[in-house]
């Protein structure tokens, strides 16, 4: 059934003294069909754990997926237009449309921030911020601009450009994944930025030993054999298919690949051939940290030549610092600065087979690979971990919305008895995971 904006009657009685408390309703608009989008879940389930109410609109372009639906807490509602990607300039016009459907439902909504994922939602998310008085966040997953490089008419790029830097200045609020592109959009003038990254949650990715064992030999992988783990989009500009190549060359290791998309009929014919190649295709995100911690390498592919390339912090690289594994990635962005930094993968100078193959055979030394295994899961540890993530969005939203947050957390108490919140002192986290009020 369709979702209820919220009234002034709908008031809860929370803490005993008769006060009518509402947690703070956070609208987030988002393009894709939320299936669910790794980085999006992740945020909403942080701030639902700090006592917000999270609403997402979401535009499902294929139609496969239920209109009204509660994930994990997460009220979404998509938005039906059928489209497909890369449309290029005349995909201009579906989202003239989806503005449209979107804008009615935002106003039909009651909110007290509206979160944007990426540039195509920031259009709508100002005049929604700004017809309802509600702050507006900017949350720039990458540079939307030059993802489309190539795909749209240059004219059309530089527009883009433009209401990147036009819209970036009038945002409370802007976030995005790593410090290179937060540089990037502070010189373009936002006024407040900070990096989330695409950090994970340690608990997720801790297994034992006889867990990934057994989940190799499901897979039916030997215990001895390395094995290399590969999810992703399945395009070109992932060099799959040099990777592949190099596994046919290099005895005793096994590869994982796990996803969807041009390539994946190639990638299953690759896997007919070579017994030691296994296709487990598409992988939801809660299926990740069984794979990625059941290899002993995680690989990251990208065209270095892609102008996003130069900002690039990958969920992949995130994924294996929680798991503690080494990767092997390009010498780009900055997982090419972590990996070498940190010393737990091998960046590579191309994308060649040769240059892969010669990053699996160093690999197949058990001492080096371990060596570069405790660097990743230090680094991991350390910092670059989701606890981080929950404690820069708490400090943020925190400043947007402090009355809002503290009746929020005050109603997640008191529903679920997680969360200890203090009147006074530092905000600290719960052995539950959620964040205590400052």
């Amino acid at each position: 059934m369709p979702f209820r904006s919220r009234t002034s009657s709908q008031t809860e009685d929370t803490d005993g003294t008769g006060d009518k408390l509402l947690p703070p309703n956070v609208l987030m608009l988002l393009t894709n069909a939320y299936d669910p989008d790794p980085r999006v879940r992740q945020e909403a389930l942080a701030l639902i754990r700090m006592g917000c109410a999270v609403r997402l609109l979401a535009w499902d372009r294929d139609l496969k997926r239920p209109r009204f639906e509660s994930m994990e807490g997460v009220e979404v509602e998509r938005v039906f237009l059928p489209s497909v990607h890369g449309r290029g300039n005349t995909q201009l016009f579906f989202y003239a449309w989806l503005y449209w459907k979107m804008l009615w439902r935002g106003l039909q909504s009651s909110f007290d921030v509206v979160h944007c994922h990426d540039l195509d939602t920031l259009p709508l998310g100002l005049v929604l911020g700004k017809l309802k008085r509600k702050p507006i966040i900017y949350d720039a997953h990458e540079s939307f601009p030059d993802m489309l490089e190539g795909n749209v008419h240059p004219a059309v790029q530089r527009a883009l450009v433009w209401l990147d830097t036009f819209l970036t200045r009038r945002v409370n609020l802007l976030i995005t994944v790593g410090e290179k592109l937060r540089q990037h959009f502070a010189k373009m003038g936002a006024r407040h930025s900070v990096v989330v990254g695409n950090w994970k949650r340690l608990e997720e990715f801790s297994r034992s030993d006889e867990q990934n064992r057994e989940f190799r030999r499901q897979l039916g992988i030997p215990d001895s054999a390395m094995v290399v783990v590969c999810i992703s989009q399945l395009f070109i500009d992932r060099k799959i298919e040099e990777l592949l190549d190099a596994v046919d060359k290099v005895q005793d290791v096994f590869l994982i690949v796990g996803g969807k998309g041009a390539l994946e009929e190639m990638v299953k014919a690759r896997a007919a051939k070579n017994p030691r190649i296994r296709y487990v295709g598409f992988v939801g995100a809660t299926d990740i940290p069984a794979y990625t911690c059941a290899g002993d390498v995680v690989y990251y592919g990208f065209d270095s030549e892609n102008p996003n390339a130069r900002f690039s912090a990958p969920n992949k690289l995130f994924e294996a610092l929680a798991a503690g594994k080494p990767l092997i990635t390009g010498d780009f962005g900055e997982i090419g600065e972590v990996v070498r930094n940190s010393s737990c993968g091998i960046v590579l100078q191309n994308y060649s087979v040769e240059e892969i193959r010669g990053a699996l055979e160093q690999l197949h030394d058990e001492k080096l690979r371990s060596s570069l295994a405790d660097n990743a899961r230090w680094c991991g540890r350390s910092g670059m971990n989701w606890q981080r993530g929950e404690e820069v969005l708490y400090r943020e939203y925190s400043a947007l919305l402090p009355l809002a947050l503290k009746a929020g957390l005050r109603l997640e108490q008191a529903s679920s008895g997680e969360l200890a919140v203090r009147s006074d002192g530092p905000a600290v986290r719960t052995q539950a995971g959620a964040v205590d009020l400052a």
